[in-house]
């Protein structure tokens, strides 16, 4: 049994047309091509996740094998620094929290279009105080 109306999938089809023609939804998926065609950023991605398993292991081990727990550490602190800090992976995360930020608007006034109130964001000023926070 379907939940939603066909006129109710209809429209989400025709907004689902709207966001995927806007240039944030374009600039993430150029952006998402981009980070999976780096062979850099995903050389150190998978250097980063084989720490993680070393890491993994040693912390679950009966018998931790300290100076290689201590290595990978150190190796995952000095990855994580060199991905969060490579211009593709910082240009997608630039790009996705753009498109987040659209998406969440969207849910936002969804919630304002059926119930004529604004979500909150919990400082009081985008609702005028009718969040009851107050």
């Amino acid at each position: 049994m379907a939940i939603l109306t066909d006129e109710m999938t209809r429209l989400i089809g025709l907004l689902s047309d709207a966001v995927k023609n806007d240039e944030r939804h374009t600039a993430l998926m150029n952006a998402l091509e981009e980070y999976e065609r780096s062979e850099e950023l995903n050389g150190l991605i998978a250097l980063y996740n084989e720490q993680q398993d070393i890491l993994e292991e040693e912390f679950s081990s009966s018998t931790p094998d300290n100076e290689r727990k201590e290595k990978a550490q150190e190796t995952v602190s000095k990855l994580y620094k060199e991905i969060t800090g490579h211009p593709v992976y910082s240009d997608y995360m630039r790009k996705k929290a753009d498109f987040d930020s659209l998406f969440q608007e969207i849910g936002a006034e969804l919630q304002y279009q059926i119930t004529g109130s604004r979500p909150c964001s919990h400082d009081c000023s985008s609702c005028h105080s009718n969040c009851g926070h107050n």
